[in-house]
């Protein structure tokens, strides 16, 4: 196999037009390995002396780097795989890792993808999460950070070990200031193994696995991707040529690489094409002193490619920098992961100079499937244009799940994919159900629409929908107008059971220190700027902070949770007066149930005294507007 040298340039992509010229030759004339492994060796030996990762402990700009060359990244991942392979990894078995940003995190992932399959689980998860994923990848090895201060991976592993496949090994990664388990210690016996090459043949195909990343989570437990060779060798091509990726480019690491975002684009795209990585800190992006120092850690280090989910950029748009040299920067940059409100995406420009270049992706497909054209019209709002080689559609489904019929332009539906970067299903068959329809196309649960240039508008995700009376309410409507107020870092607009309505829209909001807003203040500063009535909130929740999924974006599960509690609470005050008979009180809950999605929980606690019928039988009533699942349980006290 002829190995072609990385390009050190790539045409423009000003619209779809640009687009289709790539499609007219072969792909295979482009991807000219389908063994991710291949792109990842190509980008090692382009320039072993060059410094591949650089990584500081406190996302300080006076941090000392710890600097490991491309010559000393292939050497160890060499080492790696040897290892894995001596522990019986073969092709298909899964190595499963749970480390936050270490070097030696990517160390693991190139490894893993060399000798079976890589798997990255979000060490913040609950312990019998992480215990279900395992389970489910059937893990050969597992790996996860040894003893550390401030972390308690080691821990939670600990606490499952029983669940553990039976057989596997597990390894405990060290780091500076945690504690080494001899035993176990990954390092250690990493270096025992040879570096100078991999001492076994493996050459995969387009259909072999190459991961299994795991879904957000965002709506229910995380389901585990498939995700073939194919797709990452699509991608190492299509995304490189999207944001025209040189060696020349230096980027921050601060993905978590459970994100399919991390682990694509921030893990095996820039060493597939030979650029300078900075992992600001162990905890990648969230350090605090990532966003408080981020200029100048862009101007220490010279990075070129500016990056940031919506959340970060919220904060760094009311930041601003201060004389700092960002002239290392690209015209453009890129988000993801939620919509980006177009006033953050014009402060942004205006401070920096930095056209913020939004993406639609999916787990499902390998990362990215539209971004906006880099050397085209940006139009604020819009997802972009479609990758080569890469289709997208907005359809309307009938009842049974098939595409009824293609939607006009401008015409919202649901969106379905194909293309090479399609997984073949989940890992769990009972998730497949449904997942295409006849024609092979995947049904990505999002809404958008198309515009006559083939941008991609975003509308939502059927189940973010606020649907009140019938009436269907995007919830970008509501953020959009709340971050337009300059004591609003971040908003999240969600559903309230409504008896009458079924729902109404409510919103939650995050501010910036010191800030004097008041929740109905900014009700009233959305009624102005909204100009669909009935997707005015009429309630606007201040919290000291929004909580986030793990890959930043609003956790609207546990916001609908929340709103949920709220209004039941109100319901049992206005239903008892307070305290129910013989001092009895009623408090309410609203969590995930494993059957039926969401459960209320009245949990009533009083005197032995208590007349339990009457008061279920007053529950029981007062819900029956509501056509949520609901369970009464009794704490007595005597």
């Amino acid at each position: 196999m002829t190995i072609p040298p990385i390009p050190t340039s790539h045409p423009p992509i000003r619209g779809i037009a640009d687009i289709e010229a790539l499609e007219r030759p072969p792909l295979e004339s482009n991807v000219w390995s389908w063994d991710v492994n291949d792109w990842i060796r190509r980008g090692w030996n382009h320039d072993p002396d060059k410094v591949a990762i650089r990584f500081l402990e406190n996302a300080h700009p006076d941090d000392v780097a710890l600097e490991i060359t491309y010559a000393e990244l292939r050497h160890r991942a060499n080492q790696a795989a040897n290892l894995f392979h001596s522990l019986g990894v073969r092709h298909g078995d899964a190595v499963v890792f749970l480390m936050p940003s270490l070097p030696e995190l990517y160390i693991i992932q190139y490894a893993a993808l060399a000798a079976g399959v890589a798997c990255c689980i979000n060490w913040m998860l609950k312990a019998e999460t992480i215990a279900h994923l395992i389970e489910a990848a059937k893990a050969k090895v597992v790996l996860a950070l040894g003893p550390a201060p401030g972390f308690e991976i080691w821990e939670n592993l600990e606490s499952i070990r029983a669940r553990i496949p039976a057989g596997a090994t597990v390894l405990s990664v060290h780091m500076q200031g945690g504690r080494k388990l001899e035993d176990s210690d990954f390092q250690t016996r990493a270096a025992k193994q040879p570096g100078d090459q991999l001492a076994f043949e493996r050459h995969a195909g387009a259909d072999d696995l190459a991961a299994y990343v795991h879904s957000g989570g965002t709506t229910g437990a995380p389901k585990l991707v498939r995700l073939p060779h194919r797709g990452f060798a699509f991608k190492c091509w299509a995304a490189t040529l999207a944001w025209d990726l040189t060696p020349k480019d230096t980027v921050f690491t601060g993905n978590p690489l459970f994100h399919i975002a991390g682990f694509f684009s921030r893990g095996i795209q820039p060493v597939a094409n030979g650029m300078g990585m900075v992992i600001p800190s162990a905890m990648g992006a969230r350090n605090k002193n990532f966003v408080t120092h981020h200029w100048k850690l862009i101007e220490r280090f010279r990075i070129t490619q500016f990056s940031a989910v919506p959340a970060t950029l919220s904060l760094l748009a009311k930041s601003p920098p201060h004389g700092e040299d960002l002239s290392s920067l690209r015209p453009w940059g890129m988000t993801g992961s939620a919509p980006l409100p177009v006033e953050v995406s014009k402060a942004i420009e205006a401070s920096i100079g930095v056209r913020m270049i939004s993406t639609y992706g999916a787990t499902e497909y390998t990362q990215n499937v539209t971004q906006a054209p880099r050397n085209g019209e940006v139009r604020f709002g819009s997802c972009g244009i479609r990758l080569p080689h890469t289709h997208v559609k907005a359809v309307k489904l009938d009842r049974h799940g098939e595409v009824e019929r293609e939607c006009d332009i401008g015409e919202p539906g649901v969106l379905i994919l194909k293309g090479p970067g399609i997984t073949p299903g989940y890992v769990d068959p009972k998730h497949n159900l449904n997942l295409f329809t006849r024609e092979g196309w995947f049904k990505a649960g999002d809404l958008g629409r198309f515009d006559a240039g083939g941008y991609l508008w975003l509308t939502g995700r059927a189940r973010d929908l606020i649907i009140r009376g019938g009436h269907n309410i995007e919830p970008a409507i509501i953020e959009e107008a709340l971050v337009q107020h300059p004591q609003v870092v971040l908003a999240a607009a969600v559903g309230k059971p409504d008896a009458y309505a079924g729902e109404l829209p409510m919103a939650y909001v995050q501010l910036i220190d010191g800030a004097t807003v008041s929740g109905e203040e900014l009700a009233a500063f959305a009624f102005e700027r909204i100009s669909e009535r009935a997707a005015a909130p009429k309630d606007v929740v201040v919290l000291e902070k929004i909580p986030l999924t793990d890959v930043q974006k609003p956790a609207k599960v546990v916001l609908r949770h929340d709103a949920a509690r709220r209004v039941f609470s109100a319901l049992m005050a206005e239903t008892f007066g307070g305290a129910v008979r013989n001092g009895a009180q009623v408090a309410v809950e609203v969590g995930p149930h494993q059957t039926q999605g969401t459960c209320v929980t009245f949990r009533v606690g009083g005197t032995a005294g208590a007349n339990r019928a009457a008061i279920e039988e007053k529950i029981r009533s007062a819900m029956k507007p509501y056509p949520h699942f609901f369970i009464i349980e009794w704490k007595q006290t005597p």
